[in-house]
């Protein structure tokens, strides 16, 4: 019910699924970097990922323990994601439907250049929905807390019925189920998230 909420609060999100109706899986991506164990998974199987490996829409990737993933996706997008994440590339169509990520577990940094294509990006998470509007953004679990933070740009975070826009530097958290209001991290804070998904400090 809250991610039913938390959609309908974003109507700029379409409910359409993939555009593409071709048979078998439509490849959007591939891995570049993979630190550890990393792998796609679908319905009736799972793949090892690798530098170059493809991946495509319908995959969740998942990484181990002590592992990183480094995903470039279409729309100039790359994808980070740290130990024991898992994230479904839902739909993928930065051109027109846009890009729904259904976020599990584990750090992300998702981040696409200034001058990509600005179709709608939706990260749904178990605690949240996060609206990305050409940004640079990092979720997960840190200090206890569901948290996001913005580095470049501009995302809505959704959920309990509330929205709260976070700028550039500013973070929120989710407490009893809602974002608090977006203010200013710690430095210590910022390079901790940056080095869960295997950024330099």
């Amino acid at each position: 019910m809250a991610h039913r909420r938390a959609l309908l609060a974003a109507p700029f999100l379409l409910a359409a699924g993939p555009a593409n109706s071709q048979v078998g899986p439509r490849q959007v991506g591939e891995a570049l970097e993979v630190a550890g164990i990393a792998s796609a998974e679908r319905p009736g199987g799972s793949r090892a990922l690798a530098p170059a490996a493809p991946l495509a829409e319908g995959d969740t990737l998942v990484t181990g323990a002590a592992s990183r993933l480094l995903a470039r996706l279409a729309g100039e997008v790359e994808l980070r994601l740290g130990a024991r994440s898992r994230m479904l590339i839902d739909t993928l169509v930065p051109q027109s439907v846009g890009t729904v990520l259904r976020h599990a577990a584990g750090p992300f940094w998702f981040t696409r250049p200034e001058t990509a294509p600005r179709s709608p990006v939706a990260i749904i998470s178990p605690a949240a929905l996060i609206a990305v509007r050409g940004t640079s953004v990092w979720g997960g679990e840190l200090d206890g807390a569901f948290r996001v933070f913005v580095e470049r740009g501009v995302a809505d975070v959704v959920a309990g019925g509330r929205r709260v826009t976070i700028g550039a530097g500013l973070g929120t958290e989710i407490i009893d189920g809602a974002p608090s209001e977006a203010a200013p991290w710690p430095q210590e804070r910022i390079l901790r998230a940056r080095i869960s998904v295997g950024l330099s400090p």
